[in-house]
């Protein structure tokens, strides 16, 4: 009788990706252990026979397949009744492309996962030799480096190059600002402001200091900077 808990039994793009499963379920705090990988007909027919089974011949857990891997808590005493454990790690499975037994609405599997290509290789055509393409290894998406308070932050440093691209409340004070010299304004028009200065440029304003002339108003600018 042959139960194999060795990855290395699996097709080698399917151990690959068992492999990488398992890391990352570690990455989400998941305590996974594999207990089956390939069996025989005689353990297969024990399954059937104890309930855990509904088919008596192997499929994808099958030598020749290779194509199925089973799995638990690696907690003692816990390995099969946290069901928020199955779930979170099959979401990862899932994610990579495994199918989840648990999913299944005649017979729900939880503990075991394959590669059906999608659900497209059923269990009959891999008992007769028809096994699904190789298994892309899974590769993570990738993540924005910057933390989301970053993004806020940039959100907040727009930058203005034309007065008319301003918004209307903020156009008058920038005039002024302008024609004061606080802000420097090319030949063609163009002003280079951040939202956080022009708020204050405004707020200068209505306060009345660029009223005051040039040195009031380019003193006020030069603390805003």
């Amino acid at each position: 009788m042959l139960n194999s808990r060795n990855i290395d039994d699996l097709r080698a793009d399917v151990a690959a990706n068992c492999r990488l499963w398992q890391q990352l379920c570690k990455q989400a705090g998941l305590a996974v252990l594999v207990t089956g990988t390939v069996r025989d007909e005689e353990y297969q027919m024990y399954c059937y026979n104890n309930g855990t089974s509904k088919a008596k011949v192997p499929s994808f857990h099958s030598v020749k397949a290779g194509l199925a891997f089973d799995f638990c808590k690696n907690v003692k005493g816990h390995e099969f009744d946290d069901l928020a454990f199955f779930s979170k790690a099959a979401a990862i499975a899932k994610e990579m492309g495994f199918e989840w037994g648990g999913d299944w609405k005649s017979f729900p599997d939880r503990p075991h996962l394959q590669w059906s290509a999608g659900g497209t290789y059923t269990s009959a055509m891999v008992r007769a030799g028809k096994y699904p393409p190789a298994m892309p290894l899974y590769r993570q998406p990738e993540t924005d480096p910057q933390p989301d308070h970053q993004e806020e932050e940039d959100d907040d440093m727009v930058m203005y190059h034309l007065i008319k691209d301003m918004p209307d409340w903020a156009q008058p004070s920038v005039k002024k600002a302008v024609g004061l010299g606080v802000i420097q304004q090319s030949a063609a028009g163009e002003v280079n402001v951040y939202e956080p200065n022009l708020q204050t440029i405004v707020l200068l304003d209505r306060l009345g200091l660029f009223d005051k002339g040039v040195a009031g108003g380019a003193a006020a600018a030069d603390q805003a900077h």
